[in-house]
């Protein structure tokens, strides 16, 4: 499996999850932004009684502090549900050593590393990659002293370092992750929820 196909599959696993995650943060947001919606509406009423100028200013304010708490309540639905999607490519990530393609994986990455580096003299990797890295080290010397969920790094005399794991890559990744995900709740979170 190429890495652009396990990229696309990421992100439709990442897709899905994203989806589930987005109903329910949107559900959960809905129902806060209506208990707070309602609690409001008992004090205004509440307050009915009090003399009117003090009573607008005190529904005012339990207003502003009920939406305060929903805007909070929503950035913490949020925050969540993107943190589970990240643990749900973080065990994808983790378990594909295991998988058919990843031997095509490592020489992508592999080939990719020493394009970015051609004077590589050492190829560093996690001891469960040893016997594949030997295979195709291809003249670098190989260590085994990485312990990562796959890929490599490659090292020059020079002292400069190519890293290019899949723990790497998706910490790099994910700041594009994040914009994305945002965008999709935005248009999956109701106007009046945000």
């Amino acid at each position: 499996m190429a890495l652009a196909d396990l990229l696309q599959a990421i992100e439709a696993d990442a897709a899905a999850e994203r989806a589930r995650a987005d109903r329910e943060a949107a559900a959960e947001a809905t129902a806060i932004v209506e208990q707070a919606r309602a609690q409001a509406a008992e004090l205004a009423a509440e307050l009915a009684a009090e003399p009117e100028g003090e009573a607008r200013a005190e529904a005012e304010r339990t207003r502003a502090l009920a939406r305060m708490d929903a805007s909070a309540a929503v950035r913490s639905a949020r925050e969540e549900a993107f943190s589970s999607l990240l643990a749900g490519i973080r065990a994808e990530l983790a378990a594909l050593r295991g998988a058919a393609s990843y031997p095509e994986l490592f020489r992508s990455l592999l080939a990719e590393s020493r394009a970015a580096l051609p004077a590589a003299r050492a190829l560093r990797v996690d001891p469960r990659d040893l016997d594949l890295a030997m295979e195709l080290a291809g003249g670098l010397r190989v260590d085994s002293v990485l312990d990562t969920w796959g890929g490599l790094e490659l090292a020059g005399h020079d002292g400069r370092t190519i890293r290019n794991t899949l723990e790497e890559r998706l910490a790099n990744a994910e700041p594009l992750l994040r914009r994305r995900f945002a965008r999709r709740l935005a248009r999956a979170v109701p106007a009046g929820v945000r």
